[in-house]
């Protein structure tokens, strides 16, 4: 096969689109580990890991300066070249057939995008060993120390951090659910990969399938939570789409949630229900190399991380050997106003009782789109709840910017609340929407109320 040269003058590639439709390009086998390599990947590391060894940090923050000082965006060595392949597929509209958000696409494509950058990396620093390390911000609440680091290129990037750590809520973790902290992350706990229909994309773990008869769009349940919320918390470039892939943190960030991914994979009966159809896995990503040339990574490619080359130190949630964080408790008084509150008496009846093991699910319908990036955490109380007390957290959801504007394709949001139901049958509960700081320390924050039915 041949590569599609965009630019053969000077290796640059066109403005017009980041990626040329059509055309021939080259397969990701072109691409793919030798025999050698396939019967022993690379091994992704967990960043405090990786950090640890002082040269191949070196050689990493190296690479990365090299295509952060290629100042022209349209150099495909450049960072700011590879970045705008999120831009181009991710802070379109919802609906948009190229957006590969809130659908069946979001976690492979970004499985191949990460593995593309890594390869780039692999050759600019001519370290053959070298893969992209994740952030495991289960364990690790703040940014990483080798993401932060004054001077480092891995900490070249806008952000608005706020001086606290990541909230239980922000990562999935319900602390307060015995069942669903078992789990470490609750998005594990999703029985499909592919939703059947729109009603079901927050409880799925992949989401629904692009295009599709309703026209239904909306977070699949890691893409929700711990996704946008750890994005709004890094803030600045990772708060929008458009500029999310400038920080390095990002692709540490999406590597934890594509570990995430393979950990659900290790049930097979949630492995096969991912989608067997042609439409599915004919379907190829095509992104831009060092040369300039379009290569393609086909869907059906990206469900072996041993054929790609790599394999993960371990599958756990929290990093083996370390103790369970403890989130620092927030007090009602130092909390943000509630953008949303309403009365409901408990018990609940179960949605979809039949495939959902009988859990009680709350939910909050007909939500119209926030005005601003926000992360908000939900939480119950009654009227014995202690008025310094925020009440049972049962999880939060986000909103993320795309190209400046909201990107809110969801209607209705979903919270399993089995474990606070029983604690609470027969009483009135107070549903109250507190959103978490997600500026820097000094910023004043303020938010519109969230409406909903």
């Amino acid at each position: 096969m041949t590569r599609q040269d965009t630019n053969s003058s000077n290796h640059y590639a066109p403005n017009r689109r980041d990626v040329i439709a059509g055309g021939s390009a080259a397969a990701v086998g072109a691409f793919l580990p030798s025999a050698s390599w396939a019967q022993t990947p690379r091994v992704r590391m967990d960043i405090v890991t990786f950090a640890q060894d002082a040269t191949r940090l070196a050689k990493f923050e190296a690479a990365v300066k090299n295509m952060k000082d290629r100042s022209n965006p349209n150099d495909p060595r450049g960072w700011l070249r590879n970045a705008r392949a999120h831009r181009r597929y991710c802070s379109v509209d919802p609906s948009d057939p190229s957006q590969i958000h809130f659908c069946y696409w979001f976690l492979a494509w970004h499985r191949a995008y990460i593995w593309v950058t890594e390869r780039k990396i692999r050759e600019i620093s001519s370290d053959q060993t070298f893969s992209y390390p994740y952030w495991n911000w289960s364990s690790d609440r703040r940014i990483p120390q080798a993401y932060a680091r004054a001077g480092s290129p891995l900490a070249r990037a806008i952000r608005s951090t706020p001086p606290r750590g990541l909230r239980d809520a922000e990562v999935g973790y319900r602390r307060d659910d015995p069942a669903l902290a078992a789990l470490g992350v609750e998005a594990l706990g999703a029985r499909m990969f592919e939703a059947s229909t729109g009603d079901r994309i927050g409880r799925s773990f992949g989401g629904i399938s692009r295009p599709n008869p309703e026209g239904a769009y909306d977070n699949a349940f890691p893409e929700g939570t711990p996704h946008g919320p750890v994005h709004n918390y890094v803030g600045g470039d990772m708060r929008d789409f458009a500029t999310a892939a400038r920080d390095p943190i990002f692709f540490a960030h999406h590597g934890n949630l594509d570990r995430l991914w393979e950990t659900w994979r290790r049930d097979p009966a949630h492995k096969a229900t991912e989608p067997t159809s042609s439409a599915f896995l004919d379907h190829t990503f095509p992104f831009i190399w060092l040369d300039g040339s379009v290569i393609q990574v086909p869907m059906r490619d990206l469900f072996d991380t041993q054929k790609l080359g790599y394999v993960y130190d371990n599958l756990d949630v929290f990093r083996p050997g370390a103790p369970v964080v403890v989130a620092a408790a927030q007090a009602a008084s130092n909390s943000l106003p509630s953008v949303g509150t309403s009365k409901v008496k408990v018990p609940f009846s179960a949605q979809g009782a039949a495939d959902e093991n009988e859990r009680k699910i709350l939910e909050i319908t007909d939500v119209a789109a926030p005005t601003t990036a926000i992360t908000v955490g939900v939480y119950l109380k009654t009227p014995q709840t202690p008025p310094d007390e925020m009440g049972v957290n049962v999880g939060a959801f986000s909103a993320v910017l795309a190209g400046g504007k909201v990107a809110w394709p969801s209607k209705t949001l979903s919270f399993d609340i089995t474990d606070a139901a029983k604690r609470f049958a027969g009483q009135e509960i107070t549903v109250d929407l507190i959103p978490y700081r997600i500026r820097a320390e000094g910023v004043e924050e303020s938010y519109p109320k969230i409406k909903y039915g």
